[in-house]
């Protein structure tokens, strides 16, 4: 329940969104800050101090307007009414206020290596990209007031700066506060250096001005002369950029020759902005000399971030380098604070707000590093959900994923004895859906297995991939017991245990494979006391002629593919083993058909298999009907083709080119040797996806200058 007092300052805040002036606004924040403490006094409130100081820097230092301040003060006073702001607030304020909401206290431990998806996942959670500058602010304040931390707090600070907020200010804009927390993070976390650092500029600081004032003069007189209105401005570098230069070049404080900047800030309008400042850059290399390696051009390219600026590094006096800055008045507050702070949306013009939302949101999602990349080629973060482990790690999924796919990511093991989960401190079922920023502990049975309702819930194709595995050993596992208790079964019957008993007994039971039939005596779904039953009547079976002539029937080559009830390569279809023989090596395209092994499963032949003959005659009843299905076009089936011809310079370069560029197929390996005279011969060993291709590399071949001979081997 809201007290009186607190209504007081929720009915303040609600008026400030009408307002547009930002100096109101912290006015307005100031005048509170009194109500807020008294209400600190009397209340539970811990967070009412900082409201002052963060709207202050949400307005001043990211440009943002009254509704990021009015979200960013309900979320440090009111967090646990939701309810009441959601009802009582507008709904752009809502939305930033339950995106902070949403927002996980980040264990700092793992931040280092993932700096991306922890990006990633703050973006992808607070939903409107205005928040992500509150927690700048947020993050700001926390280092400004670094001394008053636990010292638990204080290593999460410098930790989360480092890894996320310093990169998250430089990709959105925000240089002001970017150079801050680089400042302040280096003050305590390497401490000799930044006190080594300072003291030396504060040593120089006297001859450093002198430098900078006699460098200037002749500059503005050209500036003024030629009727231009402009600041100019010298500046040192920062204390971490000097660090950086020193760590880099491998160079003492004194061999850095940059330690100052100038920054020229002309007026003008938007329409003649670049050749205002392509006209001073001018004026600047009339009186000093430029190095032309050291130009950089963001006003015809502007950065992601929205940064423009006219950077050129000129030989100043007494020979020192010294970069200059050339830009507008408003190229220079984009600069300073960053997008938020473009005058086209503070003056409420429509369209400009979403405009410069959606570069912030852009620069984000995209890294500075892949400016000069095709956008095309960059996938959105939006796809992904970005979950936690136990230990903190953050797993990137696709989104639709489930308990079940994060539990195969985390390890086969863990996903093959998976038994459910505890997501956010709640048991969920393996069907669970992952949601954005889900912590994650995986529950496992030792006992457990997978079963063939895990190929529903799984999502991914990789999960369904290892899923499959696990059935097929389990497949396998199960028929090596079951195999052996069929074996100890017939011998005790006294008979032979050969592939003639064994078929028969499957028949008997209804399975088509032999595979299937140890499968489930393995399982313990066949009653071994039937067996006896199976084999009783035919006594004589050991006979195999007399017995092959019992169940023979006439079979052909040609009248294989005439029934419809096939066996569909490619389908890793349960409780059937099949291998490619490599006596033909079949491929996609070829007719096959099938043949049982009592233990190596189904061997899949081609028809035109020199030793399908034999098969057909002597063992029909081992006979399976198969056909491809439609398979991947990025399955890869091996092929071997031999290759004869006349020698010549180049030609094993002539051939893998064909295989690689021509065809994009994967040559595995190439072996050419001479035999007679100038004469070669040699096996190409290519990965093909049917036999169609194989024959158009066949007769491509067949086509180079000197080959006589190809054909597949």
């Amino acid at each position: 329940m809201i007290s009186s007092e607190e209504l007081k300052i929720v009915s303040v805040l609600n008026d400030l969104l009408k307002s547009t002036d930002n100096s109101k606004i912290i006015k307005q924040i100031n005048i509170l800050k009194n109500d807020i403490d008294n209400i600190n006094k009397k209340t539970h409130f811990n967070e009412a101090e900082k409201v002052g100081e963060i709207s202050e820097i949400i307005v001043k230092e990211t440009g943002a307007g009254a509704a990021s301040v009015i979200a960013a003060s309900l979320f440090l006073l009111f967090k646990d009414n939701e309810k009441y702001i959601k009802e009582n607030y507008d709904a752009s304020v809502y939305k930033l206020f339950s995106g902070l909401k949403k927002v996980p206290n980040f264990k700092t431990e793992n931040t280092e290596k993932q700096t991306d998806n922890f990006i990633k996942l703050l973006l992808n959670i607070t939903d409107d990209v205005r928040a992500v500058l509150v927690l700048l602010a947020y993050q700001l304040y926390n280092m400004r007031n670094y001394k008053y931390l636990s010292e638990n707090e204080k290593k999460q600070t410098l930790n989360l700066t480092k890894n996320i907020y310093i990169p998250l200010a430089h990709r959105t804009g925000l240089y002001n506060i970017k150079t801050e927390l680089e400042e302040t993070l280096m003050k305590y976390s390497e401490k000799e250096m930044y006190k080594f650092i300072a003291g030396k500029l504060k040593e120089t600081k006297a001859g450093r001005d002198l430098y900078i004032k006699n460098f200037i003069e002749p500059l503005k007189k050209m500036l003024e002369d030629a009727g231009y209105h402009f600041t100019i401005k010298g500046r040192p570098k920062s204390i971490h950029s000097i660090w950086n230069k020193m760590k880099t070049k491998e160079v003492t404080f004194e061999e850095v020759y940059d330690l100052f900047a100038i920054r020229i800030i002309l007026k003008s309008d938007i329409k003649n902005e670049k050749i205002v400042c392509w006209n001073v850059y001018s004026l600047i290399t009339n009186i000093y000399k430029p190095n032309p390696k050291r130009l950089r051009d963001w006003i015809s390219a502007p950065k992601i971030s929205g940064y423009e600026s006219l950077h050129t590094t000129v030989l100043g006096l007494n020979n020192r380098w010294v970069e200059v800055q050339i830009r507008t008045e408003r190229m220079d507050e984009v600069a300073e604070k960053g997008p938020a702070s473009h005058w086209q949306y503070k003056s409420g013009k429509a369209g400009s707000g979403t405009d410069w939302l959606s570069k912030i949101r852009d620069a984000i999602e995209h890294p500075e590093e892949n400016e000069t990349e095709d956008r095309s080629k960059l996938s959105l973060y939006s796809d992904d959900i970005l979950v936690f482990t136990p230990n903190n790690d953050l797993l990137s999924m696709k989104k639709g994923y489930t308990l079940l796919d994060f539990a195969f990511a985390v390890h086969s093991k863990v996903g093959e004895t998976c038994n459910g989960g505890i997501v956010n401190g709640k048991i969920q079922p393996l069907a669970y859906e992952l949601q954005n920023g889900d912590v994650i502990k995986i529950l496992t049975n030792k006992n457990k297995k997978p079963n063939q309702e895990w190929l529903e819930i799984a999502k991914g194709q990789r999960t369904k991939n290892k899923i499959k595995r696990a059935l097929k050993s389990i497949t396998y596992d199960s028929a090596d017991i079951g195999k052996d208790l069929l074996k100890e079964k017939i011998e005790r019957l006294k008979l032979s245990f050969n592939d003639i008993v064994v078929q028969k007994i499957a028949d008997y039971f209804n399975y088509k494979t032999v595979l299937e039939l140890f499968h489930n005596i393995g399982k313990g779904n066949v009653d071994l006391q039937k067996i006896k039953h199976a084999v009783e009547f035919e006594k004589t079976v050991e006979k195999d002629t007399e017995h092959k002539n019992e169940i023979e029937k006439e079979t052909s080559l040609s009248d294989i593919s005439k029934n419809d009830d096939f066996l569909l390569i490619g389908d890793n279809l349960s409780g059937l083993d099949y291998k490619l023989a490599k006596c033909c090596n079949p491929l996609p395209g070829d007719k096959i058909f099938g043949f049982v092994t009592v233990n190596k499963g189904t061997k899949i032949h081609k028809i035109s298999c020199p030793n399908a003959k034999e098969m057909f005659s002597r063992f029909p009843y081992r006979i399976i009907k198969a056909k491809w299905n439609n398979t991947d076009e990025n399955s890869a089936f091996k092929a071997t083709i031999f290759i004869y011809g006349i020698d010549k310079n180049g030609l094993t370069s002539e051939i893998s080119k064909i295989i690689e560029d021509e065809f994009s197929m994967k040559l595995q390996a190439i072996s050419l040797k001479s035999v007679s005279g100038n004469q070669f011969e040699g096996l190409v060993i290519i990965h093909v996806n049917n036999r169609k291709q194989l024959n158009d590399l066949i007769k491509r071949f067949k086509m180079i200058k000197g080959i006589k001979t190809v054909r597949e081997k």
